[in-house]
């Protein structure tokens, strides 16, 4: 009987942790994720496809703690991250502290029109409630013949693929479950759903990419002049 509970407990031991990440220290849980190999990489490879011109002002909404933010800077981009979460600025802030980083509602910006040349958003539209109006803002807040781009996990992505995923990404213990809880947990959105909504708020040259075998999405477009 210990023996089963013992092997119970070391299966299931980091998807308690990141039950009780969640519940009680979500700053915590996203730094980590943000840190994971197999996400970063995943993020890295999104924003390296954009090609941002060198000095680009790049807005990122919903910056969680920052990573992907420096990252852009790196690359020689001008960014911006922003997030609802007065805590994950307080944090990116902290790990970044020559990016500008802002507390900012996704549905109702403070910047000016069309104060950005390029304008990313991972992991946002699908779980905010207004998608329109979110789209509408990034719309709003680009500049004319820059890009917006958004990073979501796929509705075609099934449980029998996330064991083929695993198996090649090669790592275990919270690297693993975090993707797991990641697949069982975060709201899925359809290829086409995105599409309509970017079609909808005028958006030209429409183009996606898939990552992690299938299990996010990006879909990136166009302002026209």
């Amino acid at each position: 009987m210990w023996f089963s509970m013992i092997l119970w407990i070391k299966k299931h031991y980091f998807q308690f942790q990141i039950m009780l990440l969640v519940i009680f220290k979500p700053t915590v849980l996203f730094d980590k994720i943000n840190q994971l190999k197999w996400y970063k990489g995943t993020l890295h490879q999104w924003v390296d496809d954009q090609k941002f011109s060198i000095q680009s002002t790049v807005l990122e909404v919903g910056c969680a703690s920052g990573a992907l933010t420096a990252y852009i800077a790196e690359s020689g981009c001008i960014p911006t991250g922003v997030d609802s979460s007065k805590r994950m600025v307080e944090l990116a802030k902290s790990n970044n502290e020559d990016v500008n980083f802002l507390v900012e509602n996704a549905l109702d910006l403070t910047f000016k029109d069309e104060s950005f040349d390029a304008i990313i958003a991972a992991s946002l539209l699908n779980i905010v409630s207004d998608k329109d109006k979110v789209v509408s803002e990034l719309y709003r807040t680009c500049k004319k013949g820059g890009v917006i781009s958004t990073l979501v996990p796929s509705a075609k992505f099934k449980d029998e693929n996330l064991l083929a995923l695993q198996t090649s990404v090669g790592e275990t213990g919270f690297s693993i479950a975090a993707m797991q809880a990641w697949h069982n947990r975060a709201p899925k959105m359809k290829e086409n759903d995105i599409l309509l909504l970017f079609t909808k708020a005028g958006l030209t040259k429409i183009r996606t990419k898939s990552y992690l075998q299938g299990m996010v999405i990006s879909v990136s477009a166009t302002k026209p002049y």
